[in-house]
């Protein structure tokens, strides 16, 4: 203990010295001489207990404290961290002897450090695709390889107290997650490496990288890059193919980056039909390789359609047809094509297709206040559309559509019914809608992301001018969006219906074309009606695994030994969490062998679904997967998965040095080889650190304060009364 002192806080502390000093005078002079006269014992306990109040009130009113310093010293920390990742279960060396586990574990129990075991704490970590708290890594699959989680979380759980040194004894390969280097840099702590195993020497080709898009669209080329690396001599050069289902896609022959160096090659493909598929990569060579499992890799890549083709049909060409005709023509998403078919027998562009597959051929039927007396023929075209497509159509009302609406078959399709018993067909005045709050974040009414700015963007729109009027929803349909009259009934102006496995939307407003014109006349531009637009065509031409139920593969492609997961979501039409949902996934193989998981809710994730399949043999998997609540079907999916067979943990047998050197260079470090650590043993300073630790201890705010003041007054108070003192 050193630095022993008294402080004192009290703002007058001299004038509180005087005031104490001159109590204690007073206590002394009045208990000198008594009336009537005590004993001298007596009196003394009185001056001690008068003396004892004085001094603790004192005390209250000095605030003084007492301050000490104590010292000790602590060892320093070291957190040591093992990879337990497959690949240390390989041979120390091509010529093989004992793994890479035994020689770190006869690393750690040897000799070598000795030095530090009594001088600094050591704590051991496992790694491997995340961290592990104990050394042995159980908790660990061991299929991956990715240091830069096992830092990350390092680093967040020891934010408070961090170790002064940290130690990575690994082969240095990494096969998941960031680089080392870049892993070390973002570390902000110096980082000290240890190489275990002994580089390959044997000549060898590996596909140390492919680069590739994982969404491509039918009928459109694109590339994929292989990253190469060569170790020794080879005379002939290799050639490049990429497969799928075992049929050549594309190849060509490369040329190789040379002994110890890394190249790119690249191959480009079209894909002919959207879809998931699986693709392999495959670098094959005439000449021997110790390892020819490194030269291959398996990758997944959605296909989608190039463009969604979409029929525009109108009864006349007026302000709203040509905005919208704008839109789609302007976007390379969309594929038109255009019918204008007006009363009396004009007509522009194409028919109405007559034929159900001429029908089928669009993603989206788009119907501009058309009149049903000119297609109602096509009644069963459409349905089948609808029923065996899984089309959609999208209906903007008008005075064509509310004129021929009542009476014609196609009307039930719709979700709004028209009311037939009103004199006019239309009405007008200035319409605002407001969205159902139920489903205000349905695709076809989020125009933002909050539900505040949803209701400020609606309310906040140029007014309609015109409203078709609206009997009720048919069965199965859901308002979207109303309007209210000046009673304050609402009036539905937006609603969908799930029809016959399609989607049918109507809107019963007009004209949706201010949206794009008057928002220029105030500084604004016309992205509410983009949004509007392409948000509910994406969610008309999207099947259910793409909107509120969702079901797939965690993952494109598992490593070989890796279990197989799925997950997924449900939510209701207002894309509320649906809970009680549940189902069931099947594998097939391509041998016809069948795996079957349960699909079960994950736990605190409301909405949310999971199947573990478990560990599959290698090879390419159909899989049909459903979801259901209470007996109703919420969505089926079918696509494909694979298990690749090349283990990139097994299949790069070398020892990464380079990345090993870089990262403690980088961090501040320092690099050794398995085969001599004590550089590194003897680079660290084992003092230990000496910890200052400062105490100060309050007298002023203490109860006990209180309790000897109110006790001592009180005993001298009884004393005082039993003895008749004045």
């Amino acid at each position: 203990m050193s630095d022993f002192r008294v402080e004192f806080l009290g703002g007058t502390l001299w004038l509180t010295i005087l005031l104490g000093l001159a109590l204690v005078g007073l206590v002394f002079l009045y208990y000198r001489r008594t009336t009537p006269p005590v004993s001298r014992p007596i009196r003394w306990l009185l001056i001690g207990l008068r003396s004892l109040a004085v001094a603790a009130l004192f005390l209250s009113l000095a605030q003084p404290i007492i301050s000490y310093t104590t010292a000790n010293e602590q060892q320093k920390r070291m957190a040591v961290f093992i990879d337990r990742s497959r690949s240390m279960n390989l041979p120390l060396s091509a010529s093989g002897g004992q793994t890479r586990s035994a020689e770190v574990q006869a690393l750690l129990d040897g000799s070598a450090l000795a030095p530090l075991r009594d001088k600094i704490d050591l704590t051991y970590f496992a790694f491997a695709e995340s961290l592990d708290v104990s050394a042995d890594g159980k908790a660990l699959s061991g299929r991956a390889t990715d240091p830069g989680q096992a830092l990350k979380q390092l680093r967040q759980s020891s934010a408070t107290a961090p170790y002064d040194y940290t130690v990575m004894v690994s082969d240095g390969r990494v096969t998941e997650g960031e680089a080392l280097p870049d892993a070390a840099a973002s570390f902000d702590r110096p980082l000290y490496t240890v190489a275990v195993g002994d580089s390959i020497t044997t000549s060898d080709l590996a596909l140390d990288r492919v680069d590739y898009n994982e969404v491509v669209y039918a009928g459109r080329p694109t590339e994929v890059s292989a990253v190469i690396s060569q170790r020794g001599e080879f005379t002939a050069r290799p050639q490049l193919q990429l497969f799928e289902g075992g049929k050549v896609l594309t190849q060509k022959i490369v040329e190789l980056p040379g002994d110890g160096k890394t190249g790119e090659a690249s191959l480009t493909y079209t894909p002919s039909a959207s879809g998931r598929m699986i693709l392999d990569l495959n670098l094959t060579s005439e000449s021997d390789e110790a390892n020819t499992r490194n030269n291959r890799q398996k990758f997944s890549v959605r296909v989608l359609k190039s463009k969604l083709r979409i029929l525009l049909y109108s009864s006349s060409v007026n302000q709203e047809y040509a905005y919208l005709n704008r839109f789609l023509g302007t976007s390379p998403d969309y594929e038109v094509v255009r019918v204008i078919d007006a009363n009396g027998g004009d007509r522009l562009g194409e028919r109405f297709p007559d034929t159900k597959e001429k029908l089928n051929s669009y993603d989206l039927v788009i119907l501009l206040d058309p009149d049903l007396s000119r297609i109602s023929g096509y009644y069963d075209q459409i349905v089948s559309y609808l029923s065996d497509r899984s089309g959609s159509l999208w209906l903007f009302m008008g005075e064509q559509y509310a004129r021929s609406a009542p009476g014609n078959q196609l009307e039930t399709l719709f979700p709004i019914k028209v009311a037939s018993s009103r004199i006019r067909a239309m009405q007008y005045g200035r319409y605002h809608l407001t969205p159902d709050q139920q489903m205000i974040f349905h695709p076809a009414v989020k125009l933002a992301e909050t539900r505040e700015e949803i209701m400020a963007a609606w309310a906040n729109q140029p007014p309609f001018s015109q409203a078709v009027p609206i009997d009720s929803l048919r069965s199965g349909a859901v308002a979207l969006a109303y309007w209210e009259n000046p009673g304050g009934d609402k009036q539905y102006a937006m609603a969908m219906r799930r029809m016959k496995g399609g989607k049918v939307l109507a809107v019963a407003i007009a004209p949706f074309w201010h949206w794009a014109m008057l928002p220029f006349g105030v500084g604004g531009d016309a992205g509410y009606y983009k949004n509007l637009m392409s948000g509910t065509i994406r969610w008309l031409t999207a099947g259910d695994e793409s909107d509120r139920v969702t079901f797939a593969p965690e993952k494109p492609i598992f490593q070989s030994g890796e279990e197989v997961t799925f997950v997924g979501s449900a939510h209701d039409e207002g894309f509320r969490p649906i809970e009680n949902a549940g189902g069931s996934v099947v594998l097939v193989s391509a041998k016809g062998d069948s795996t079957v998981a349960q699909v079960l809710p994950e736990p605190g994730k409301p909405g949310r679904y999971r199947a573990n399949v478990g560990a599959l043999p290698s090879g390419t998997y159909d899989y049909h997967a459903e979801l259901t609540a209470e007996n109703v079907r919420l969505g089926r999916f079918d696509g494909k998965t694979a298990v690749d067979e090349v283990d990139r943990e097994t299949a790069f047998g070398d020892v990464d040095w380079t990345a090993l050197a870089q990262a403690s260079a980088v961090s501040g470090g320092m690099f050794a080889s398995y085969r001599d650590i004590g550089p590194l043993v003897n680079a660290l300073d084992t003092t230990p650190t000496r910890v200052e630790t400062r105490h100060d201890i309050r007298l002023w705010d203490n109860l006990i304060l209180l309790l000897i003041i109110l006790g001592s007054l009180s005993a001298e108070w009884i004393l005082r009364k039993q003895r008749q003192l004045l």
